[in-house]
């Protein structure tokens, strides 16, 4: 596919998926995590949609911590933490060689380590 025409569609994906991130955000603030996840995957299952979600998990844990809000609640904030953590790590392909996981083991290390400075900490895993 030529590089216009991969631009086109990646342009047309966003378009396809802006109304469903919209409402995922809302259904993230919400805690209803399975169908924010679910609402974007039905529209854009692509790693752009996954991209995307973690991203959108990351931004509302930033407004948590921004507000005052995530001291407030601090479940909430965990869990949105842990669902972030879970959906950039989800975001990376299968690796095929060594130095691609050595790759993607250092990108969920970056991964981590930016959510761990938005929160001030690393919560314990969920049980």
């Amino acid at each position: 596919m030529p590089k216009d025409q991969y631009e086109l569609f990646l342009k047309s994906l966003e378009r396809k998926r802006a109304p469903a991130l919209a409402t995922a955000r809302a259904l993230i603030a919400q805690g209803k995590f399975d169908e924010a996840e679910l609402t974007v995957k039905r529209v854009d299952d692509s790693i752009y949609g996954a991209v995307a979600l973690a991203k959108a998990y990351r931004e509302h844990l930033t407004e948590l911590v921004s507000t005052g809000t995530a001291k407030k609640d601090r479940a909430h904030a965990e869990a949105v933490f842990h669902r972030a953590k879970l959906a950039a790590w989800g975001a990376y392909p299968e690796p095929h060689t060594e130095i691609e996981a050595d790759n993607i083991r250092s990108g969920c290390d970056e991964d981590l380590s930016g959510l761990v400075k938005i929160l001030g900490y690393e919560p314990t895993a969920p049980r």
